[in-house]
């Protein structure tokens, strides 16, 4: 290898996505791994085809053509884990960190330590249906198959237990949610077992060959033997009719080194009694329901929150203020995160609207925990006019915005950076603007006197650009206007020179 080639992929390496933490790994017995075209079990793959999402970070996703999204990412899992020559799956691309399965039609059921720090919500995207089509062929993928996070709902990890459920920036379209079972006992030792998710972040692949093995005396996760590797974390796990029964959370050594390359750590037989590790659905389901305000069709509750939320934490009860000038306390303990500003605002959040019946100039300044404060139009959730995260960013509190606004309803949102909130104080100065009529009007004074000595430009008329002045009658007009120049000069020099 040449020095310039191997300086292109170190170059390469340090520019990829770090690899996740590998709690999640290993194949037993027989390599199952197959790609989603391939799969014979139609309910396997439906489910794999609708789905299935993705963790990856937002700006490795090109969205320019909304109708064909592509990965702005090169390296392959071949180079990203040094395997040796013959390693499945070696040339395909590894943009991901995590794997997720849509619930319902805005929420992605993941591991909790895919998502427990405020970056993973900040600088990643969910990409449903990023797999193969056929051999060598990449499905297509649109803006319709990829959202931002919006919000963690809930989230646990105790290294035995360890899932989130992860609120998208908006409600997903052309995708249909996993079937989930909700029961809340275990499935029986044996039951097989199928994995779907993205391996080192790969495009999807299914394992339908594992088994269960163990399961906790409160059914709250369980061991299975299904082939998995990290950037499988999150992903679910199936029974053989498409229902989702399980999250992925973590498990042995990927790869073992063979003298200077990697290959996959095979566990043959497999175990009996031990295996991956995986929380089952039922907890990571009651902990979601059981999140004030939460309304999914998952939770039995009648298209209701099964627990009520504090009041004006939804669009669908806002809290009408009148608009002038006033000081409001109050807090955002217990509220819950729904909403998100173009500029910030996972946390929870409160909202507030005024109707305008004049224009009118908002000051808006909010303080006590790290906010941020976002305006929006007509509907709680129509065009936003003005977000504002920290006025002081070295200290990364406060929010402050300024608008001119014309007649009509708004929305304003006290909203968070993250969980971390508190009582808040928000601060509103409403400022007449006046009768918005466009620029003032020019007095009218009549017609302009002729300038003196204006020669033929006099009859020139007013209404018509003048035309261009051309040989004597320019330099007239130029010498003109010297000679006044001259004469002003003349009088400043003399009054300098008097004493």
């Amino acid at each position: 290898m040449t020095r310039a080639a191997f300086a292109g992929l170190l170059l390469l390496w340090g520019c990829a996505e770090p690899a996740a933490p590998s709690r999640s790994a290993v194949v037993y017995g027989e390599d199952g791994r197959a790609e989603v075209y391939a799969e014979t079990n139609a309910a396997l793959r439906a489910v794999a085809e609708s789905a299935i999402a993705m963790k990856v970070r937002a700006s490795f996703v090109d969205q320019s053509d909304p109708a064909d999204v592509r990965f702005d990412y090169t390296r392959t899992l071949g180079e990203a884990r040094m395997l040796c020559p013959g390693e499945r799956f070696a040339e395909q691309i590894d943009p991901g960190t995590c794997s997720g399965t849509l619930i319902d039609s805005q929420h992605v059921l993941t591991a909790g330590h895919c998502m427990d720090v405020a970056a993973d919500c900040d600088d990643y995207a969910w990409v449903l249906g990023f797999r193969y089509a056929a051999d060598g062929v990449l499905a297509p993928l649109t803006s319709d198959d990829v959202y931002r996070c919006g919000s963690v709902v809930t989230l646990f990890d105790d290294d035995q237990v360890d899932y989130a459920v992860v609120r998208l920036s908006r409600p997903v379209v052309g995708h249909t949610p996993a079937t989930v079972r909700r029961a809340a006992g275990a499935l029986p030792h044996g039951t097989p077992l199928a994995l779907i998710g993205h391996p080192h972040g790969i495009p999807m692949k299914i394992d339908a060959g594992g088994q269960l093995t163990w399961a906790s005396v409160d059914a709250s996760w369980f061991r299975a033997t299904v082939d998995a590797f990290a950037g499988n974390s999150g992903s679910g796990t199936f029974s053989l009719d498409g229902a989702l029964v399980g999250v992925l959370g973590g498990g042995a050594t990927d790869y073992v080194d063979r003298g200077g390359c990697n290959v996959v750590n095979v566990i043959d037989p497999p175990p009996t009694d031990g295996g991956e590790r995986l929380t089952s659905v039922h907890p990571a389901l009651e902990a979601f329901c059981a999140v004030p305000g939460v309304v999914s069709e998952l939770c039995d509750c009648g298209g209701a929150p099964c627990v009520e939320g504090p009041a004006h934490d939804r669009c669908d009860d806002p809290e009408t203020i009148e608009p002038v000038s006033q000081v409001i306390e109050a807090t955002l303990a217990g509220y819950a995160p729904w909403e998100l500003g173009t500029c910030g605002g996972r946390g929870p959040e409160r909202i507030y609207t005024f109707t305008l019946t004049a224009s009118a100039t908002l000051d808006a300044s909010v303080g006590g925990y790290d906010s941020v404060l976002y305006l929006r139009e007509a509907s709680c959730d129509g065009a936003e006019v003005v977000c504002d995260d920290d006025i002081d960013p070295d200290t990364d509190r406060g929010s402050n915005i300024v608008a001119g606004l014309l007649p009509g309803t708004y929305f304003l949102f006290v909203d968070a950076y993250d969980g971390d909130v508190d009582a808040f104080t928000l601060t509103l100065t409403f400022t007449p603007r006046g009768v918005d009529a466009g620029p003032p009007p020019t007095p009218d004074a009549g017609p302009p006197p002729p300038p003196p000595d204006a020669g033929i430009d006099a009859a020139v008329d007013a209404g018509d650009p003048a035309p261009p002045a051309t040989g004597c009658a320019a330099g007239a007009g130029r010498r003109g206007a010297g000679w006044l120049a001259l004469l002003s000069l003349g009088l400043v020099l003399r009054r300098r020179r008097a004493p």
